[in-house]
């Protein structure tokens, strides 16, 4: 076997590809195991500890037989699949339960590792001493069997889909290392394909590249540091390098844009968190598979990845639930400053919250995060919650009472607690209002539900009421001859509906004039055009009176000054009637 042999002799322990059979990329198809397996679909045996421990180490025996025969100096993507089918099955021995589902993989392999290397070093019993299906037939309690002078455990699942199955206990698997890490120094006591696989786990790399091409490295790369050798650092670094250097100029290429609420801005927005979401499957791939990280190095790339991947999944639901809505709302039927489209947006606001919260739940839940706990703290804290949230639960009942009553609508002048503006906005916690001042207000929604608002953007004409005072000294027919002339000047007016038609009565004394009530309306309710009719109306009014010698009247007042022998000055002030 020449140089193979040689390597294959100076290598410690067999991880490798376990690593590799483990790290299942999802994104891969796994094909059916060589051709020779008469019976691919046989289940692995774990009806007693027996058949567990046999099951173990055989599969994994056969693991390293076609790495051996195979797959060291021509590895391929069809090779890699059939190592995995049947390390597969060396999974199936193991209680991985109390795992984290997204770290199952890479603890699977560890574990299987330690105790293939661990199993294949120790004196086991006679295979007649250890128990088999028949022995428990008897037993319906909880069974399990520890292997003498070891704290290896092979324990009855109680429960569960795999309840009756013999595993390998859950505290084996977290005690695996530990067990090998006493054992490594020992000779094997068993036959294996591969002896020696230490130096193999933490140099070798992933079916891309043969491993005797790594072994013709030089030496200063396959010095190992932190349980891998050089060249998978720098891979690791330029890896991440090249990733950060295309977020980066995506980032450059998409960060200007509009910040209005239209189609093409979510459509950017959505470009960096969409390419994250498929870069993070590459680069766990990339990093275990092809690379070949191992152990924890592994764990914590697929734990970072994974984090990654569902927080940014939050983001890309929030905009694409909005970038959805924003699509509706273009539709022909649907204005884009109706009510209909506030609606929509808030709808969409709510459905992405939502799909957010399942997406982190269900994230966590993948990344071992005990929710249970989580929940169960929530549930003794509801109270304070439920007190810090009851604002926003306020806004957000507010707002869908907004939403039914339509009291108001965006675009639409409203005045309410003296703030005189345009509806801009109607969000979940806050309208927002653009004053007339060009100033923004916002006001909770809870209050915008309680509050009276008037709303000048619905009204239907604007009406002007207003008193025109003439002197006491104006005769009677002057007095009807204003009357005459104001009735005149809007009889027939720009913006008259014919069922309110202007009022003009001469209807009070005052103090110090006589009174004409004058009250119009005009239509359409459109502000300036009102404003210019009335300066018409007031320069008509005028000139017309002056013409006609009818002198407005003005706050008149006289003053007395008296003083008796025996008082001091006094001021009083009368007006004149």
């Amino acid at each position: 076997m020449g140089r193979k042999s040689t390597l294959l002799t100076r290598i410690t322990r067999p991880p490798l590809l376990l690593l590799w059979l483990l790290s299942v990329n999802l994104l891969l198809a796994v094909t059916p195991s060589s051709g020779d397996e008469r019976y691919p679909l046989e289940p692995v045996d774990t009806s007693s500890p027996r058949a567990t421990l046999t099951s173990l180490l055989s599969d994994v025996d056969r693991v390293w037989q076609v790495y051996r025969d195979q797959y060291w100096h021509d590895p391929s993507k069809e090779l890699d699949d059939q190592i995995r089918v049947i390390a597969a099955r060396a999974l199936r021995t193991m209680d991985l339960s109390k795992v984290a589902p997204s770290a199952r993989t890479e603890t699977g392999y560890d574990a299987g590792t330690f105790l293939y290397e661990t199993l294949s070093r120790i004196e086991l019993p006679p295979a007649e001493e250890i128990p088999d299906a028949d022995y428990y037939q008897e037993t319906e309690g909880p069974a399990e069997w520890t292997i003498p002078h070891t704290g290896i455990t092979i324990a009855r699942i109680t429960e569960g889909p795999r309840k009756g199955e013999f595993l390998f206990s859950a505290a084996t698997v977290d005690r695996a290392e530990e067990f090998y890490l006493k054992t490594r120094a020992m000779p094997y006591q068993r036959d294996v394909p591969i002896k020696y696989s230490d130096q193999l786990r933490q140099v070798g790399p992933g079916w891309w590249i043969p491993m005797s091409a790594i072994d013709r490295l030089p030496v200063w790369l396959k010095k190992v540091v932190l349980e891998h050798a050089l060249w998978k650092w720098l891979a690791l670094i330029a890896l991440l390098t090249v990733a950060s250097a295309l977020l980066w100029f995506l980032h450059h290429l998409t960060r200007h844009g509009s910040s209005e609420n239209t189609i093409s801005n979510y459509l950017r927005r959505l470009i960096v968190p969409v390419f994250v979401l498929l870069l993070m499957p590459l680069i766990a791939y990339l990093a275990t598979e092809q690379i070949n990280l191992i152990g924890r190095t592994a764990k914590a790339v697929l734990f970072t990845t994974q984090t990654i991947k569902y927080l940014i999944g939050t983001w890309v639901a929030w905009l694409g639930s909005l970038l959805v809505a924003e699509i509706l709302i273009r539709s022909p039927r649907i204005d884009n400053e109706s009510l209909d489209a506030q609606l929509l947006r808030l709808s969409a606001r709510i459905t992405g919250i939502i799909l957010g919260l399942v997406i982190i739940f269900y994230g966590a839940n993948q990344l071992g995060i005990p929710l249970v706990g989580v929940l169960a703290g929530v549930g003794v804290g509801g109270l304070a919650i439920a007190l810090a949230a009851q604002d926003s639960l306020k806004n957000l009942l507010g707002s869908l009472m907004i939403f039914m009553d339509q009291p108001y609508k965006p675009g639409q002048r409203i005045v309410v607690q003296g703030h005189d503006g345009f509806v801009e906005q109607i969000g979940l916690r806050s309208t927002k209002i653009r004053l007339l001042t060009g100033a923004q207000t916002s006001i909770p929604n809870e209050k915008m539900a309680s509050l009276d608002v008037e709303n000048i953007g619905r009204r239907n004409f604007i009406r002007r009421q207003t008193n025109i005072r003439m002197a006491y000294d104006t005769p009677p027919a002057k007095i009807e001859e204003a009357l005459t002339i104001i009735k005149d000047i809007l009889r027939d007016h720009d913006g008259m509906r014919p069922e309110l038609p202007p009022r003009v009565f001469f209807n009070e004394f005052n103090a110090d004039s006589f009174n004409i009530f004058v009250s119009y309306w005009y239509h359409p309710p459109r502000r300036w055009r009102s404003m210019q009719f009335d300066e018409q109306v007031n320069l008509e009014i005028v000139r017309r009176f002056a013409a006609a010698g009818i002198k407005f009247a003005f706050p008149t007042s006289t003053t007395y000054l008296s003083q008796n022998e025996d008082q001091s000055l006094q001021l009083s002030i009368m007006r004149d009637d």
